[in-house]
């Protein structure tokens, strides 16, 4: 069965209780301590020294909510996105100004449910409140408006409120429901060891399935599996390997947990992303529609009642085993005081941008001789992994990570310190503080049990940031109110029968604002596959083609990724074979440039859509799974040496070579420039 699988953006929901309105914003679980935002617009392209002042508080309240609210409420008849939104639906012209006359009197005097600034203000943490609000106000107005709609437009209504009903999503899975499963709760914090404990059952299964955020977590246990003789295959959204065809254990990505084999174990990783805005709709599907008689869930504390009542509507068994940090870590009491001079080896060193991470890392290197490794998001994390076995081998060369918010999760790491630059991220409008499960989390990577940094710490670059780092380490936990959900592309097609005129963005938009949902869930959000879409409205693809398209692992911040996906949905729709030389070429010789870098991670993104769409339509896209991966790891470990390489060419730019150090000579020496060879050249030699 298809499923959505959205991107990176935060989105609001529409939840509806017997067709009661609610609004609410997502990460309520994930909240701030404070709330920060950004007078400069331009602030992204400045680096962190540029941002070195604290940027003014505003403080929200319900009273602010309350202002905002009204504020918007006294808008509503002539916002244009909400006229347009009503007029899609048949609720325009003298009708409209009618019932949102009605709803806005009953609005102002308290009368629509959920829409007050106490209620709206419990759940709101989105730095766009106007869209906040808006949102909430729409979902409130069709409530209203129902029993006040000619009976014409009415039918039509009912039948899209229908389809659009997601309050009952256990339903979906009845051969789950069937079962008397056994849920087992592995909750702590990091390096608690909860993991271990549920991976060691999985090796004892009969038969089992490991369901993992990252790709690189199913690629580590697919081999640690193998390594020790348990017969296991890989399953994720870009690769399949098969060992056996009859292997008892599987290794997958969340959004490929395969739900129509009956096993004896299962194991969902990272449980607490049942409340992510844009992915949590695949936790959910597991936990509901996993056929395991034990279904192990590893992750934060905060998971815990969320699931226990999920579970207690399911009449399903819950136990809880709780894991305390196999070693300790501290707050120290004193920033760095700005001086990037006091960085040690073994400290990784956190910022929130790749502008930001190069210009440290040039900084670090200079001042303090150390050499770094970096880790961010914008990498494959192939090249994340190399990156953090530099770091972690004392032999290689490398004393310091500079790294974005991507160590939280995925990879093994030895850090002795972990420093914050900043405890504020850019969102793509305005800088906020960074959530405390999150900060939480990479705080947490301080000290490792059974290495050197046994005792790990955490401070701060700049004293003023110190202050919020203790509040959130010592803040308890915040459980988790709601899991995510997406509708399957069936409940999308019978939706979009109702609208055959409609671009298939306005279905999407269309299918967030009317969605109905209990309130223990949240639909995910479609920001990105809308823009998709919209990139891709002119080529003529059936709709389950088009919704593929739309769930492609693809950045909608990144052109070169979007104009590549245009060219591949071309491809299908004129039924033209794909190969993909057609579409990538790596360089011969590792670049030495940033700009170079950034294009051979376009490469990678690229590369990934390929393998990704290569198996799910293996006709056009032809490329063999081979010849694929042989491109893939030749682009990751350009990437890696591109790394290595940058600082000592940037130190040797414009300037008379000098002689290296004996770490750079080490360096240089396990990893020489490789001029690469093809396959085929090697064949005709």
């Amino acid at each position: 069965m298809l499923r959505i699988l959205p991107l990176r953006q935060t989105a609001l929901h529409i939840i509806r209780t017997r067709y009661q309105p609610i609004t609410r914003s997502l990460q309520h679980n994930a909240i701030c301590l404070r709330q920060a935002r950004s007078k400069n617009k331009s602030s992204p392209g400045k680096t962190f020294l540029d941002l070195a002042r604290a940027i003014p508080v505003k403080p929200k309240d319900a009273e602010w909510m309350d202002r905002s609210l009204k504020m918007r409420i006294s808008k509503f008849k002539n916002n244009s996105l909400i006229r347009k939104k009503s007029a899609g639906l048949g609720i325009r012209g003298d009708l409209f100004t009618e019932i949102s006359d009605k709803f806005v009197k009953a609005a102002i005097a308290g009368k629509v449910p959920r829409i007050s600034g106490e209620e709206l203000f419990a759940v709101y943490n989105d730095s766009d409140y106007t869209e906040f609000i808006d949102r909430a106000l729409l979902s409130a107005f069709y409530h209203f408006a129902e029993p006040l709609l000619p009976k014409d437009i009415v039918e039509k209504f009912g039948s899209l409120k229908k389809i659009s009903d997601l309050r009952f999503p256990s339903e979906w899975f009845p051969d789950a429901r069937q079962m008397k499963r056994k849920i087992i709760l592995h909750v702590g914090p990091t390096n608690s060891g909860k993991t271990y404990r549920a991976l060691k059952r999985l090796e004892t299964a009969e038969s089992g399935i490991y369901c993992g955020p990252l790709r690189l977590l199913a690629h580590e246990i697919f081999e640690k599996m193998n390594e020790k003789g348990v017969a296991c295959n890989l399953l994720t959204g870009e690769e399949r390997r098969e060992v056996t065809p009859n292997a008892p254990l599987t290794s997958s990505t969340i959004e490929m947990a395969s739900l129509g084999k009956t096993l004896d174990v299962a194991v969902i990783d990272e449980i607490q992303l049942i409340g992510d805005p844009d992915r949590g709709w695949a936790w959910t599907q597991a936990l509901l529609g996993l056929k395991a008689k034990e279904i192990h869930l590893c992750g934060e504390a905060s998971a815990v009642p969320l699931v226990k009542k999920i579970c207690e509507s399911l009449d399903e068994e819950v136990i809880v085993n709780e894991y305390s940090r196999l070693t300790p870590f501290e707050v120290s009491d004193e920033s760095l005081k700005a001086d990037l001079s006091k960085i040690q080896k073994g400290d990784c060193v956190v910022a929130f941008s790749r502008k930001d991470i190069f210009h440290l890392k040039k900084m670090i290197e200079s001042k303090t001789g150390l050499k770094c490794a970096v880790a961010y998001g914008g990498l494959p994390p192939e090249t994340r992994a190399l990156q953090a076995k530099a770091f972690n081998d004392p032999e290689s060369g490398f004393d310091v990570l500079v790294a974005s918010d991507a160590v939280g999760m995925g990879l093994n790491l030895n850090i002795k310190r972990i420093v914050f630059t900043t405890v504020q991220k850019f969102n793509g409008k305005d800088f906020t503080y960074i959530s405390i499960p999150q900060l939480k989390q990479i705080a947490g990577r301080a000290g490792r049990f059974g290495t050197a940094y046994s005792d790990g710490k955490v401070t701060t670059l700049k004293p003023a940031d110190l202050p919020y780092v203790k509040e959130c380490v010592a803040a308890p936990i915040i459980p988790l109110e709601m899991a995510g959900l997406q509708p399957t592309v069936d409940i999308l097609e019978l939706f979009a029968l109702q609208m055959p005129n409609e671009k298939f963005s306005g279905l999407l938009q269309k299918f967030e604002d009317m969605a109905s949902l209990n309130g223990d869930y949240f639909l995910c959000n479609y920001r990105d596959q809308k823009i998709i879409a919209d990139k891709l409205e002119d080529i003529k693809l059936p709709l389950r083609d088009l919704y593929q398209f739309v769930t492609a692992p693809v950045s909608t911040r990144n052109i070169p990724s979007m104009d590549v996906i245009e060219i591949l949905a071309k491809k299908l729709s004129r039924s033209e074979t794909c190969v993909l030389d057609d579409v990538i070429q790596l360089p011969n010789v590792t670049p030495v440039t940033t700009d170079g870098l950034s294009e051979l991670e376009n490469s990678h993104k690229n590369i990934m859509l390929y393998m990704w769409l290569s198996l799910r339509y293996p006709e056009t896209f032809t490329s063999t799974q081979e010849h694929t991966l042989e491109t893939k790891i030749r682009c990751e470990v350009m990437i890696d040496d591109a790394l290595k390489y940058s600082s000592s060419v940037k130190k040797q730019r414009g300037k008379k070579p000098s002689k290296p150090s004996s770490s750079e000579s080490s360096t240089e020496k396990k990893h020489p420039p490789r001029k690469w060879v093809s396959r085929k050249e090697i064949e005709m030699k």
